[in-house]
């Protein structure tokens, strides 16, 4: 039974409340004063006794009235503590000031590996070695906030930040420690700065060798081994690793690319495997994961595998074979479950034989080649992309752009595309910037090669000794009467050859071209 009872505070009224109840020979199990209330909890109370006892506690004076209540204060208030602490998805631990664990919740339990969770009571230290920043914090009464920290009984890092519990005297009597697993920080991060996915359903192509490579590639998408994608620049390594991706049961994980050419040798280890805090001048306070461990459960893209150094193509090697990965500056190896998939355009063959690239790491990254062929070997996509390009760049701009001419088309099938499709996309973004009308026109095309070829430098004769000067003068004006001729504005002239418009004008009047 417990009863709530509105009133006025006074000395000796909780005794007087008591004597009522030992006359009745009623245990008290608990009674707390809260503001302007007292709560009664007892046990035992007969049934026809009740009421009777509900309106003599109501005359002793200064109570207000006498009423049934469920819960008793504390009873309620931990009953609301248990339910936020079981619905948050961060782990929290509640360690007094002789470090014994006075709370624990499901997702303490469930990150540190805690099966059954009953640890209350018990000292933090028999079951974590390092105290996840307690010790100091009960120490100093300084807090911590999102610290990497290695935990022992799960053999990997938890994000921890702990807060001090402190009395009216500024005393540290507690702290309490918020835990994250290291997999829920990584989804996050990978929810937050990831594109969008790509499917081998995106990848546009009408050619027969292109549907066979998709085809083949949908089936190594289901493996877990090794993939080295071979390709020219341009040819889209990347976009079919990420389609590997999202096609392998590892595709709910995250997708981490890096291109080892465009990071300095003395940061790529850091990068890949991670360092400890203090492991050198410089290093993050609390230490940061490598990308091997942030890519943990999913895929590792190391794109321009053949710029690797061959120190770190020896530890690269000891991750692919023992699946684990020791961050600089530390003395633990950490488990990790990652598909590799590597990509270049150099011939590693010909780095082996002349020892710039290690053959058992070849041997390793082979496993599953998929080579890419250039655009000039399949020209039948050619059409297909620039469509699909056009389109794209049409919406984003907002153009009135719906086509090519017949001849526009000609001029892109007549190309070889050094570049490939990287090199056809930036063609066509330039003449959508280029064009007026509703069709692109071959002058609106401007091919790198093609023009270099058919230069009109070639055309200028020297018939005279000329100077330096002279010379570039005159290369000058044939270039930019042949620009003229063909696009009939200094706008499209600045644009084509990367000059503001102010700057045309004046060569132009420079070589007398203002007519042209």
């Amino acid at each position: 039974m417990r009863l709530r009872m509105p009133c006025i505070d006074r000395v000796g009224l909780v005794r007087d409340i008591s004597i009522i109840l030992e006359e009745r020979k009623i245990n008290i199990v608990a009674i707390e004063v809260e503001q302007e209330a007292i709560f009664l909890e007892c046990h035992g109370v007969p049934t026809e006794m009740r009421q009777e006892l509900i309106e003599v506690l109501g005359k002793v004076v200064d109570v207000h009235k006498v009423e049934k209540t469920r819960f008793m204060p504390s009873k309620e208030r931990a009953e609301q503590l248990d339910a936020v602490l079981t619905s948050v998805r961060d782990g929290i631990l509640v360690v007094n000031c002789d470090g014994k664990i006075i709370q624990c919740n499901a997702a303490a339990a469930r990150i540190l590996n805690l099966l059954d969770g009953k640890i209350t009571g018990e000292k933090i230290e028999d079951h974590l070695a390092n105290n996840l920043l307690v010790s100091e914090t009960l120490k100093t009464g300084f807090s911590y906030r999102d610290r990497e920290v290695f935990v022992e009984c799960i053999g990997s890092y938890c994000v921890i930040s702990t807060i001090p519990l402190k009395d009216n005297n500024n005393e540290v009597i507690g702290v309490v420690a918020v835990l994250r697993d290291i997999r829920d920080v990584r989804d996050l991060v990978q929810k937050m700065t990831a594109s969008l996915p790509v499917d081998f359903g995106d990848i546009t192509c009408s050619s027969l060798v292109m549907k066979e490579l998709i085809l083949q590639s949908r089936r190594y998408a289901l493996s877990d081994s090794t993939v080295l994608i071979r390709g020219e620049t341009g040819t889209g390594k990347e976009l079919f690793a990420r389609a590997l991706h999202s096609g392998s049961m590892r595709s709910q994980g995250t997708f981490v690319p890096i291109n080892c050419a465009a990071i300095p040798e003395t940061l790529m280890e850091s990068e890949l495997f991670g360092y400890e805090e203090g492991a050198f001048t410089g290093a993050v306070k609390g230490g940061k994961p490598g990308l091997f461990e942030l890519s943990n459960g999913g895929t590792l893209f190391l794109d321009e595998i053949g710029e690797m150094s061959v120190h770190l193509q020896v530890k690269l090697l000891r991750v692919l074979q023992e699946r684990k990965v020791r961050r600089l500056g530390s003395s633990r190896e950490v488990g990790v479950d990652v598909r590799v998939i590597t990509a270049t355009n150099r011939n590693l063959e010909e780095m082996v034989a002349r020892g710039a690239f290690r053959e058992d790491l070849y041997y390793r990254l082979n496993v599953i080649p998929l080579t890419l062929p250039p655009l000039r070997e399949r020209p039948e996509d050619i059409s297909l992309l620039a469509k699909y390009f056009l389109q794209r760049f049409a919406d984003k701009m907002r153009r009135p752009v719906n086509g090519f001419t017949k001849e526009a088309i000609e001029r892109l099938q007549e190309y070889d595309w050094p570049g490939n499709v990287r090199e056809l996309e930036n063609i066509i973004e330039r003449a959508v910037n280029l064009v007026d009308g509703p069709q692109v026109h071959p002058e609106h095309i401007c091919l790198g090669r093609i023009a270099a070829t058919k230069s009109p430098l070639s055309t200028i004769q020297f018939e005279t000794y000329q100077s330096l000067k002279e010379r570039l003068a005159e290369a000058e004006r044939a270039i930019l009467k042949e620009t003229l001729k063909r696009y009939r504005s200094s706008r499209r002239v600045g644009s084509v050859l990367d000059l503001s418009h102010t700057a045309v004008l004046k060569k132009m009047r420079k070589y007398n071209l203002v007519d042209v």
